[in-house]
């Protein structure tokens, strides 16, 4: 992709045609696919809770199931349509055994793999990071040492697009530089050492790792000339702290054609370059050598076809986990992963995770946190849309489960940087919509009920509401939740449908009312130009059991121009405090 987009290293440096209308169907995984078919538990906060003493559940749903059971420590706790389950207030200290069990026709036909989740009270509070603007709402703390620590000394090491003066000419170009420092604190760095300086080309996707082998740190790029986008090579270069950087790789991996890139880093240190090749149709792994700067065996091809971009790999209980997002411009798009326990074995089909749009955003990368938490970076290009959010770019970042190949994605308002646990995930309130009745005033098509929206299903595949066709012209497009239970409402979130090249947005209101007669407006969203996730914040105090929620037009956000046929709700839910 002709573009550079920024990607992070937790540990390190920061560096800084018109498609076919769908109709709305559910298409979970195939039994076929599913090796082992495994549930996810996650504990998490909510807000204004010190106690991390709740458990959010997920799960693959399957097309020989249409209803799910759900069980704590062998006890039926509830059931559900969807693939997600929030199991609150719990005892804190405790451990608790989570399995699902699936039924179709009232008869089991699955039980899933169980997982564990504890409960625990952090004994250090952490950073806060809101997910909705990309900010932290609590100080960040000054003393924390920074860089790669080598030898007795923090090391930081910088690639940045200058305009350098060269032989008396002014030339663009790319620098780095290396700083040192003897405690990593703020304003006790040395002054930026140039290391190199290439002018007239392109770099993107880089990151700097410390090789403990070598005791040199990596500079990992995608290279290309000033002018194009056909070099399609790898740059890979060696760093000998306070000494001088090595070039061990500027040219195609092998002889392919390399563009988005990473790297990974088995257990045993060895290293292994992730590569989109093939004009991006593929995924190469290759094997680097012990300087982690020379490709030396092609270990696999995967993804074939699929057009996959920014690849990244997790190892977590001896099973691989390839991440990827797909190839649409500035906008959203659905993540998918396959797992793997051997990297030139066969991988898994690609699932999808997450949810359609990735939360608004395309995923970057993931990241292990602590000892036993991940966090999946991705990316919020909100400056570079037609119709900019007002936030601009920044990442968002989800927590990560897995559990025998299987993974989860999960959104949450606010994560914890927690220096003892990792992240601690926050959630705004209580889910208050998941599972509850839906009434519109429209048919949906291929007999799709209005409730789909609340099951907590909304991957690209899931179900969705759209309008059926047969809807006589003037007849509104609204749904009424009924939360059965009164609540004070601190959140809303849409998620709703999105066709790559025609994203579309959904002109809308949402209302609240205790008796389902009265209504307040909570939400005006009649001039909205956001695409496929609203992070909606409410700051109204007044109590509600009813939400409706009015579809005005849906507009295709390049041409301006309707885009009904694109019509879609995945998902609307509300989060808040019951009373």
């Amino acid at each position: 992709m002709n573009k550079i987009k920024i990607r992070f290293l937790f540990t390190f440096i920061w560096i800084y045609s018109l498609p076919i209308p769908a109709y709305s169907v559910i298409n979970p995984v195939t039994t076929k696919d599913i090796d082992v078919w495994a549930v996810t538990a996650t504990t998490f906060k909510l807000v204004g809770e010190k106690e991390v003493r709740n458990v959010k559940l997920n799960w693959m749903q399957r097309k020989d199931a249409d209803l799910y059971k759900i069980y704590r420590d062998g006890n039926l706790i509830g059931e559900t349509k969807g693939d997600t389950y929030d199991d609150y207030s719990l005892p804190i200290g405790n451990s608790f055994t989570y399995h699902i069990e699936a039924f179709n026709n009232e008869q089991k036909v699955a039980t899933a793999a169980s997982q564990k989740a504890t409960t625990f009270i952090p004994t250090h509070e952490g950073k806060v990071y809101d997910n909705l603007n990309g900010k932290y709402i609590t100080k960040i703390s000054s003393n924390k040492p920074q860089g790669i620590k080598i030898g007795d000394l923090y090391f930081s090491y910088k690639i940045d697009n200058i305009e350098k003066e060269v032989d008396g000419q002014k030339v663009k170009g790319w620098l780095v530089t290396e700083s040192f420092s003897k405690t990593g604190l703020d304003e006790s760095w040395s002054s930026p050492r140039e290391l190199a300086f290439y002018p007239n080309v392109k770099f993107e996707g880089n990151a700097f790792r410390y090789n403990p082998k070598t005791g040199k740190v990596v500079l990992s790029s995608h290279y290309e000339d000033q002018n194009g986008y056909t070099a399609a090579k790898i740059y890979l270069a060696q760093i000998t702290p306070k000494g001088k950087l090595e070039v061990g790789t500027m040219e195609r991996p092998l002889g392919h054609d390399s563009r988005d890139q990473s790297l990974f880093i088995d257990d045993d240190n060895t290293a292994y370059l992730l590569s989109a090749t093939n004009t991006n149709k593929d995924i190469n792994i290759y094997k680097l050598d012990d300087s982690w700067t020379k490709p030396v065996t092609l270990v696999n091809t995967i993804c074939k076809g699929l057009h996959r971009e920014t690849p990244a790999i997790i190892k977590k209980d001896g099973e691989y986990y390839f991440f990827s997002s797909k190839a649409s411009g500035w906008y959203p798009s659905q993540t998918m992963y396959t797992s793997t326990t051997d990297l030139a074995g066969e991988w898994m089909p690609v699932r999808e995770i997450g949810n359609n749009t990735t939360f608004d955003a395309q995923f970057n990368r993931i990241s292990k946190v602590g000892s036993n938490t991940y966090g999946v970076w991705s990316y919020h290009w909100g400056a570079q849309r037609k119709y900019k959010t007002p936030d601009g770019n920044f990442p968002r970042i989800s927590i990560a489960a897995f559990n025998k190949g299987y993974a989860s994605m999960d959104y949450y308002r606010f994560v914890e940087f927690n220096e003892q646990y990792g992240l601690i995930p926050i959630q705004n309130g209580k889910n208050l919509t998941l599972n509850t009745p839906v009434k519109s005033m429209v048919s949906g098509v291929k007999g799709i009920k209005a409730d789909c929206i609340t099951d907590g299903a909304d991957l690209d595949s899931s179900s969705y509401f759209q309008k059926s066709s047969n809807t006589p012209t003037g007849i509104p497009y609204m749904f009424i939740i009924d939360m059965q239970k009164e609540a004070k409402i601190s959140e809303i979130n849409l998620a709703t449908r999105l066709v790559n090249g025609s994203e579309a947005a959904y002109k809308y209101t949402i209302e609240g009312s205790l008796d389902g007669k009265n209504y307040k407006k909570l939400i005006d969203g009649r001039q909205n130009w956001q695409v496929g996730f609203l992070i909606l914040n409410i700051e109204d105090p007044a109590i509600y059991r009813y939400l409706r929620l009015r579809i005005y037009g849906i507009v295709n956000v390049h041409k301006g121009n309707s885009a009904t046929w694109a019509d879609g709700i995945y998902e609307f839910s509300a989060f808040g405090t019951p009373q």
